[in-house]
């Protein structure tokens, strides 16, 4: 009986061992490549008076369908072009044109003019400004950024406008929230 027990225990060590070795594996691997799943984002759309506020926290892969330092002349290309829709940054989000919003400033964290050109980068935050002459026209905004990066499928979306809180869903078919 005891002879039973031993074995039973050493079993149970080296199976919590495997399984201890498997969890670490895993966990690290997950952490290595950060906190995202490609093709989903989040954003987070905040009105306050006549000031929009837009971020953006989505896997760089969504946007390039890479998430590494560009490698080949394809990769370079698809980089510089995301690179200059980041100038406009309409091509990622639109208010509602009769509120006559104008971008007031537009900045991404990690800082791309500042990073490394071959830092691995998980997520892009794109966070933008914009002031409205006609905020009681602000019905909705749309996110363009669904047309020029079919990788991108789904953003979660808080909004806070006012009083009104909600969270939804938007996706390329209905890239639009509406208050």
């Amino acid at each position: 009986m005891k002879s039973f027990l031993h074995t039973v225990a050493a079993i149970g060590r080296r199976h919590a061992c495997i399984l201890a070795g498997g969890i670490l594996c895993f966990s690290t691997a997950s952490w290595a490549h950060g906190n995202h799943t490609h093709g989903h984002g989040t954003a987070r759309l905040v009105v306050d008076g006549p000031t929009l506020a837009v971020t953006l926290d989505v896997p760089l892969e969504s946007y390039l369908g890479y998430d590494y330092p560009p490698g080949d002349d394809a990769q370079q290309k698809t980089w510089a072009d995301f690179r200059a829709r980041l100038a406009d940054p309409l091509r990622f989000v639109e208010p509602a044109a009769d509120a006559q919003c104008a971008v007031r400033d537009a900045k991404t964290s990690p800082n791309l003019d500042a990073a490394d050109a071959q830092a691995d980068i998980d997520n892009l935050v794109l966070e933008i400004r914009f002031t409205c002459a006609r905020p009681e026209a602000l019905k909705s905004v749309g996110f363009t950024a669904f047309r020029e990066h079919p990788g991108l499928k789904q953003l979660r979306v808080q909004v806070k406008n006012g009083a009104t809180r909600k969270t939804l869903t938007v996706r390329p078919r209905f890239p639009a929230v509406m208050f």
